[in-house]
């Protein structure tokens, strides 16, 4: 193995551990928002986007639409988030994100903001710009491997 390649296999160990702590963190953002990760990144979505339908959030996701109906729930029981018809698909409601739930997302966002600001402090623009590189060819080469959440191919 090159040196190259050694050292970006020791950075893609580095993801599964930082991905955990990353979602720890936001996790932790959450604290008394009676909202978790998962709710927190479908109305993500439902903000920073149009409505969507529980099918579309879960391939934007990555996930199982079972998941993501399961938070859907949980985001309109809590007056976050409301169903609106699917002029699409007569079955299929469009999800769409209340005032209470921008309102929500707007604290919740603030909060990850300071965060994220105090970590950026400690890179350089040309750092962020490296990493982006780097993350977006990993991304790229590695994107024959992803599949349709709601039928994942099994691992070998």
């Amino acid at each position: 193995m090159t040196d190259k390649a050694r050292t970006l296999h020791d950075l893609l160990q580095m993801v599964r551990p930082l991905h955990r702590r990353v979602a720890r963190s936001v996790g932790g953002h959450l604290e008394g928002t009676g909202i978790g990760v998962g709710e927190r990144a479908v109305l993500a979505l439902l903000v920073e986007g149009t409505p969507l339908s529980v099918p579309a959030i879960g391939r934007a996701l990555f996930l199982p639409r079972q998941n993501i109906q399961k938070w859907v729930d949980g985001l309109r029981a809590a007056g976050l988030a409301e169903r609106w018809p699917n002029p699409a698909h007569r079955r299929s409601h469009l999800i769409a994100a209340t005032p209470q739930g921008r309102e929500l997302f707007a604290a919740i966002r603030k909060r990850e903001d300071a965060a994220i600001a105090a970590l950026a402090e400690r890179l350089s623009p040309a750092e962020l710009e490296a990493a982006s590189t780097v993350l977006s060819a990993c991304l790229e080469h590695f994107s024959p491997f992803e599949d349709d959440p709601d039928h994942p191919r099994p691992l070998a």
